[in-house]
């Protein structure tokens, strides 16, 4: 199968929150526009690199690029109010494959690495220490806290939800997918419904979005 594109302005440019996973996406130039984005989903794509793809989008908190074929977070450096960072099941083998987020280390609070060789590579300890002294302000470590929170704080705070999988964008995710599993046909009403019920700030990808090469 042919990986997707995103062609540049096929997208509108006020958007805040844009989910775009399962799309057979492979670049991620056309983005560059999107500057408002804080909520971006490109999981469960065929990404192999981030380049210079995101660069414009400095809005962005909240990324989500698990299940790529990403070995490197290189080209995230100039998203400095990026909070949440899932990069799961990727291509990641070693410790410097993640050197770039440094420069992220006065806003990530959740990072999810889990899936990727280097755990296995460097060990789970030798990384979590490694991803400490690169994130000082990290929190949450692939889904876990790294200091211990009351469940009351947690409930408070929309970083743990996000990092904990249940924010309110995973469970609109895991409703989706609820019920789309239960109807054939509901893939299409789902879409329909969000269009009506969702601002001009938030988007599911369209298919005049996203064209074959």
């Amino acid at each position: 199968m042919l990986a997707a594109h995103i062609a540049a302005g096929s997208l509108p440019r006020g958007l805040h929150t844009l989910d775009l996973s399962r799309n057979n996406i492979g670049s991620i130039e056309g983005l560059r526009e999107l500057t408002r984005l804080r909520v971006l989903s490109l999981s469960y794509n065929r990404i192999a690199r981030i380049g210079h793809g995101l660069s414009s989008c400095t809005a962005i908190r909240e990324l989500y690029l698990a299940g790529n074929k990403i070995s490197d977070v290189e080209g995230l450096h100039r998203l400095l109010k990026l909070a949440v960072l899932d990069v799961s099941f990727n291509r990641i083998t070693t410790s410097k494959g993640l050197g770039q987020l440094v420069a992220n280390y006065n806003s990530l609070r959740a990072l999810n690495i889990l899936g990727n060789p280097v755990q296995a590579n460097v060990g789970e300890e030798t990384l979590r220490k490694t991803v400490s002294g690169l994130l000082p302000q990290l929190e949450y470590l692939n889904k876990q806290a790294v200091k211990p929170l009351r469940a009351r704080e947690v409930a408070k705070d929309s970083v743990a939800k996000a990092a904990l999988g249940n924010s309110r964008w995973s469970s609109r995710r895991r409703a989706s997918s609820r019920r789309s599993s239960l109807s054939p046909g509901s893939s299409s009403k789902r879409a329909g419904s969000s269009s009506r019920s969702r601002s001009k700030s938030s988007s599911r990808v369209q298919s005049s979005s996203v064209t074959r090469r």
